[in-house]
């Protein structure tokens, strides 16, 4: 006769009961970095008039090539100069906006959790917090006039999934800020954020014009920005795994691909108003029994480009895209 075991397998109604799954009384976090653009914003009103819901910071405009060129011909003696009308100022409008998120337990949760549960709240509605402050400027940034695309691409329709960024991108990106008197960063930089797929397949290059590995930082770390790699090409790399970019592009070829955002950008690209800095918020327990706890984060502020010469925007393709979901 054939045994009869008792066993995990084929004994289910006695192993639930003896027989239960173990869990680690030590609970991880999934992995993160903490990259923002908010690093990179310089400009702020400077003496706004009053409170309001927004903010219009004009901004002095110089003569523009028509002026200095009438000013080549060379003056009459008996006739007078006519005199000419100051450039008009351009007016740039920050609008801030109320933004919040709020978690709320239990304290019976809190009473029959194994792990500590309170510290990681704090964290994760922090990080929160930063992913969508980032995620605001980036709405702002795209919204720049000056776009290009890789490989002397015209539009996102006809990339192509080999339209990698390369260091041909980057000068004629560093090119078009120099010849528009853009200033740059400290070190007579300027800065290049992409997502690090964009990164490796420009340190991926190859030829004597790609990229050179003295340019990378060894030792000395002082002048390094979050996620900042390098200096090539007239720009600071910095990697940020926040950077956007289309999960559904598809280009002339029919192949899909990810098409990815990288920005190349001077200092006072962009301008923050702030009403209320953004911050954790314990709110107080107002429920009869003090139950609930409510923690959450809270800001009032806002964006704008102040000068949209300073931004140049570079959209590429990835040899990656697969790793991406």
């Amino acid at each position: 006769m054939a045994n009869a075991y008792t066993s995990i397998a084929t004994t289910p109604g006695l192993v639930t009961e003896l027989v239960q799954a173990a869990y680690d009384k030590a609970v991880g976090e999934e992995l993160r970095t903490w990259p923002t653009m908010r690093n990179f914003v310089q400009m702020v009103p400077g003496n706004p008039a009053m409170r309001g819901t927004s903010t219009t910071m004009e901004k002095f405009a110089w003569f523009d090539s028509t002026a200095v060129t009438a000013a080549k011909t060379p003056l009459s003696e008996e006739v007078d100069v006519d005199s000419v009308k100051m450039p008009k100022p351009n007016p740039i409008t920050v609008t801030p906006q109320e933004y919040g998120f709020v978690v709320t337990h239990t304290r019976k949760l809190a009473a029959r959790t194994f792990a500590p549960f309170e510290p990681f709240k704090a964290k994760a509605i922090a990080a929160h917090m930063n992913d969508v402050l980032d995620s605001l400027i980036q709405d702002v940034m795209v919204a720049g006039t000056q776009v290009a695309w890789a490989n002397d691409a015209t539009s996102n329709a006809s990339l192509n999934a080999g339209d990698y960024l390369k260091a041909h991108d980057l000068r004629i990106a560093v090119a078009n800020l120099r010849a528009q008197n853009v200033p740059t960063f400290y070190g007579g930089y300027y800065a290049l954020v992409s997502h690090p797929f964009a990164i490796l397949d420009l340190r991926e290059e190859s030829g004597s014009g790609g990229w050179r590995q003295p340019t990378e930082y060894g030792q000395d770390q002082s002048k390094i920005w979050t996620g900042e790699i390098a200096e090539f090409e007239g720009v600071r790399v910095v990697q940020s795994p926040t950077v956007r970019w289309v999960k559904d592009g598809s280009g002339s070829g029919g192949t899909q691909f990810r098409s990815m955002q990288n920005y190349i950008f001077g200092s006072n690209a962009l301008v923050e108003q702030v009403f209320t800095e953004p911050g954790v918020r314990v709110a107080p327990q107002l429920d009869k029994l003090g139950r609930f706890f409510t923690l959450g984060w809270y800001g009032d502020l806002g964006w704008a480009i102040y000068e949209q010469k300073a931004i140049y925007r570079l959209v590429s393709t990835s040899t990656n895209y697969q790793a991406l979901v």
